[in-house]
């Protein structure tokens, strides 16, 4: 899909980060904004960005873990817009470190549900809109922790590497429908998850944010600008920034020996908690 002007774009988790670089971006391109995200100032503030720039938006507040709730935004974006060309399921939380033994499971279904089944909700939901088109693409944000186990984030890792799988075998499914069906994985991106992961331990939160912030080398704007790219030149799979390609080499090159190399570098005891 080249040209997104007068295309309906629907984005979840829109509220920060990946997800409103997105929604600037597509709104500069011409497209028609439909925008989801649970905090509902920082939505709102998306959608008056979007409009001081000329842009089309509108938006509903909610968790995208309510099945209920993502087929109802469906049904009032259909009907808003009378289409539904792109979807680009984004929001996904994450919590602090913690090694999988000691997590309680209100905090790991928490994620799973956010993360994987807001996902899988979405992609169902707007999926019969966007076979109705005669192109259309809908596009799932995994993470490099989606193609390599990390140690600490078992929750998140778990919940990426679900969204890997779904999305390849639904590309396959959809092989001879009008919709484009792609993987994103963003490597180390500049954005707040890490100061907004669920915890009830600020020097915790603290402590993770620090670590992640070292490594996270692409900004959100430049992330959004790989994935549109990408969406045009209709990649399957889009690797976002140098470290993450990396380890997607190392991970193809090397399956059995990456984690050699990550315990190497991280003390895995040190970052749990």
């Amino acid at each position: 899909m080249k040209n997104f002007q007068g295309k309906t774009v629907v984005i979840t988790g829109a509220g920060s980060g990946i997800g409103r670089a997105l929604a600037l971006r597509f709104g500069e391109a011409g497209a028609r904004l439909a925008l989801n995200d649970w905090n509902d100032a920082a939505l709102r503030e998306t959608i008056a960005m979007v409009e001081q720039k000329g842009g089309t938006a509108w938006g509903k507040s909610f968790d995208v873990s309510k099945k209920e709730d993502v087929y109802r935004f469906a049904e009032d974006a259909a009907t808003r817009f009378g289409q539904i060309d792109v979807v680009i399921n984004n929001a996904g939380i994450a919590l602090e470190q913690c090694m999988i033994e000691r997590m309680d499971y209100p905090d790991f279904e928490k994620v799973i549900g956010i993360n994987m089944w807001g996902m899988i909700y979405g992609s169902k939901a707007f999926l019969p809109y966007l076979k109705a088109r005669p192109e259309a693409v809908l596009a799932n944000v995994s993470s490099i922790f989606g193609v390599i186990g990390y140690p600490n984030q078992g929750p998140y890792v778990t919940a990426k590497f679900a969204v890997r799988g779904f999305t390849e075998t639904l590309r396959i499914e959809l092989a001879k429908s009008p919709v484009e069906v792609v993987c994103i994985h963003p490597g180390g991106i500049r954005t707040n998850i890490a100061r907004n992961v669920q915890s009830d331990h600020p020097a915790r939160v603290e402590k993770f944010a620090q670590v992640f912030e070292k490594m996270a080398i692409t900004s959100a704007e430049d992330a959004a600008a790989q994935i549109v790219n990408g969406i045009r030149k209709k990649k399957k799979r889009i690797v976002i920034g140098s470290d993450a390609r990396q380890i997607d080499w190392m991970a193809r090159l090397f399956p059995s020996a990456y984690e050699r190399l990550i315990f190497r570098k991280y003390d895995v005891e040190k970052f749990s908690i």
